[in-house]
């Protein structure tokens, strides 16, 4: 019977299904061995051992993330600075920063969900929350929600790459307990945000190439798509996500370089197939994501503030309530003008003066 598959299928052997992988692209089997006993049925313990294990991570998890989480009631580290971008988008301020906006924008939409307006600019390490109102148990809690799913992610991972529960399970709790990933999953932070992406886009780069022998299925392409979107959330959080693109780029040709090969019969249709489908969700849809986000931002942040100095006048200038638009006339001939500074509010006076006028040690200035 032909087969309607792009590529070609693995050999057919003696007591295994059709379309089955080979055994050297099986994970390893989660249940351990039963010592020479074929009869003897495995405990329910081990049965349900890998859910027992993720329980016990998202427990863990979620007490190192969440255990007294209000505590300092201050501004704490780089708080100041992305709690005040947070602030930034709820007041529609322009600022400028050197990170892409997604995580920052997501922090803030910790406050937005709570009825936050934003008037604290977390201005100095130390300052009282409490004294000024804001919901940060709330935002702190909103950006440790990615960091508790940090252990989780590591987990599905390791098991859905066919290691053992055991093995899944020390990988997990290595993260739970990491001593960084925890103090920041507990502040308002951006890392564990861009970090929750990341990991995201491995998780659905491993569950796409276990369907590499039934591609372009709907499945097939809802994990490639998957890793795109994820890609481009981590890459749209901060720049350094520009390595995970890497790292699953140098998996991907790894890929095509097997979809290649000759002994597999595959068409050079096939692979040109293959390699567009690729492009388009890991190339392509990153991209978009980036720009949209970028769009999303410049969309949310129509009023003047601290960033507009980074900027031409003609982009400050659009810009709601910005003083170089309300101090703007037209000019026409035969007019009077006089020139002062934007921040001093001096006038710029001048003087008719000959040039140059030199003096004894050298020094030339106008006359």
């Amino acid at each position: 019977m032909a087969m309607s598959s792009d590529e070609p299928q693995p050999v057919r052997r003696p007591g295994r299904k059709a379309g089955a992988e080979s055994p050297a692209a099986e994970p390893a089997s989660d249940k351990p061995s039963d010592g020479g006993l074929r009869g003897a049925a495995p405990s329910a313990f081990v049965q349900h051992s890998s859910s027992y294990a993720f329980t016990l991570v998202a427990v863990l998890s979620f007490v190192t993330r969440y255990w007294r989480i209000w505590d300092p009631a201050q501004v704490v580290f780089d708080e100041v600075h992305f709690g005040k971008f947070a602030s930034y988008y709820l007041r529609r301020q322009y600022y400028f920063d050197v990170h892409p906006p997604l995580a920052k924008m997501l922090v803030a939409v910790g406050g937005w969900m709570v009825g936050y307006d934003g008037a604290f600019l977390f201005e100095k390490i130390g300052l009282d929350y409490m004294a000024n109102g804001v919901p940060y148990i709330i935002m702190r809690s909103w950006v440790a929600l990615f960091g508790f799913a940090l252990p989780l992610l590591v987990y599905v991972i390791m098991a859905e790459s066919g290691y053992s529960v055991l093995a899944s399970l020390l990988a997990a709790l290595l993260v739970t307990f990491d001593n960084a990933l925890v103090t920041q999953g507990r502040l308002i932070l951006l890392d564990n945000i861009m970090i929750f992406f990341m990991l995201g886009a491995m998780y659905a780069y491993v569950r796409f190439f276990k369907l590499r022998y039934r591609p372009f299925g709907a499945r097939w392409w809802g994990w490639l798509l998957g890793t795109g979107a994820m890609l481009g959330c981590a890459v749209s959080c901060k720049l350094v996500g520009l390595l995970t693109i890497a790292m699953v780029g140098c998996a991907v040709l790894y890929d095509l370089w097997r979809i290649m090969d000759i002994r597999r019969g595959t068409t050079m249709a096939q692979v040109a197939r293959h390699f567009a489908a690729r492009a388009f969700a890991l190339i392509a849809v990153p991209f978009a994501l980036y720009l949209g986000f970028f769009y999303i931002h410049f969309a949310v942040l129509t009023h003047t503030g601290p960033g507009d100095a980074y900027h031409t006048p003609a982009f400050q200038m659009q810009l709601i309530d910005n003083p170089m638009t309300k101090s703007s006339f037209d000019v026409h001939y035969g007019d009077e003008i006089a020139f002062r500074h934007r921040d001093t509010g001096v006038f710029l006076e001048s003087n008719a003066g000959r040039y140059p006028l030199r003096y004894e040690d050298q020094r030339v200035s106008s006359q």
